[in-house]
């Protein structure tokens, strides 16, 4: 990724270089630290750029302070108006990611320290996380973490020590990502992304108590399936053995929009190939994000004008 050429912290625009945190704060030696990753998409028909769902996200934001104990150092309003600030003041007129990170930024060595707060707000010009036509992924032995020990709906940085287990477990064994299960051997998610399968035309997803995290780009496709493609997503719990048999798979966040997944272990998933329906709901995620005469004109937010 490019780096922000400014960035905000603490409510003041500063250089990307003066940005500091001390290495013996509490989010640095014990990862107490929540964060939001958002989208924006330059839309060159309306000369625009669209900030993806920014209230829901920073709505997760507020619910992953709650369950972590962080207290938020500003409320919603604020941060949608500094986050829309500093994206001009880099002059931004690009594909973002928009990192804005709430940290326990205290040195006093306790381990249950929970202020100060600092939170750091970073528009960064981003191309495709994933440029490839599909995944081949393996199921991961790393399992997901269980909602009474580190819960996965927080989007914090400790449960990423998890996923980063799998992801390079999968890399080292020479697939390109991982697919995670619950103890009881369900599915969760993949390191960083929720999961789809198609089975018999039926799409389905793992269901929010399957220790996953509660999507923003899940939530959309929730509806955009009905709406673009009239039918409903079943969310229920998934046995691993369903992802032999899919007919067909992707993987669905912020990061990944909507990307196939071709194999699992080494098994094809359906033909091999991005599968009709798996295409059809990418094409409207896509119209979603970056044509501002699409439907649900709520999820973006303008930048400029």
């Amino acid at each position: 990724m490019a780096k922000p050429r400014l960035l905000n912290m603490n409510g003041t625009i500063i250089r990307y270089e003066d940005a500091r945190v001390h290495v013996l704060s509490t989010a640095m030696k014990y990862a107490a630290s929540v964060y939001e990753a958002m989208r924006a998409y330059w839309s060159d028909a309306d000369q625009q750029l669209y900030v993806f769902r920014l209230r829901e996200h920073l709505q997760r934001l507020r619910r992953s302070a709650k369950i972590a104990r962080i207290p938020l150092p500003a409320d919603p309003a604020r941060f949608e108006r500094e986050t829309l600030e500093v994206i001009r003041a880099n002059d931004l007129h690009e594909d973002l990611h928009v990192r804005l990170i709430v940290f326990v930024d205290t040195d006093d060595g306790g381990l249950a320290s929970r202020e100060p707060v600092g939170y750091v707000i970073a528009p960064i010009p981003t191309t495709r996380y994933f440029e490839t036509a599909g995944l081949h992924v393996a199921v991961s032995s790393w399992h997901r973490t269980a909602d009474n020990a580190i819960p996965a709906r927080v989007k914090a940085a400790a449960n990423y020590q998890n996923s980063r287990l799998a992801l390079l477990q999968a890399k080292t064994d020479g697939y390109d990502d991982a697919i995670m299960l619950n103890t009881d051997g369900s599915v969760a998610e993949g390191p960083g992304y929720t999961l789809f399968l198609v089975r018999d035309d039926q799409p389905m997803t793992p269901s929010v108590t399957s220790n996953i995290l509660e999507g923003v780009t899940r939530s959309t496709l929730l509806a955009l399936f009905p709406e673009s493609l009239g039918v409903t997503v079943e969310q229920r719990q998934i046995d691993r053995t369903e992802l032999y048999v899919a007919d067909e798979a992707f993987f669905a966040g912020t990061a990944a929009e909507v990307t196939p997944i071709l194999s699992v272990d080494r098994r094809p998933v359906g033909e091999g190939a991005m599968g009709p329906l798996t295409a059809k709901v990418r094409d409207a995620y896509f119209r979603a994000v970056r044509d501002g005469s699409a439907p649900h004109p709520e999820w973006r937010t303008p930048v400029y004008g």
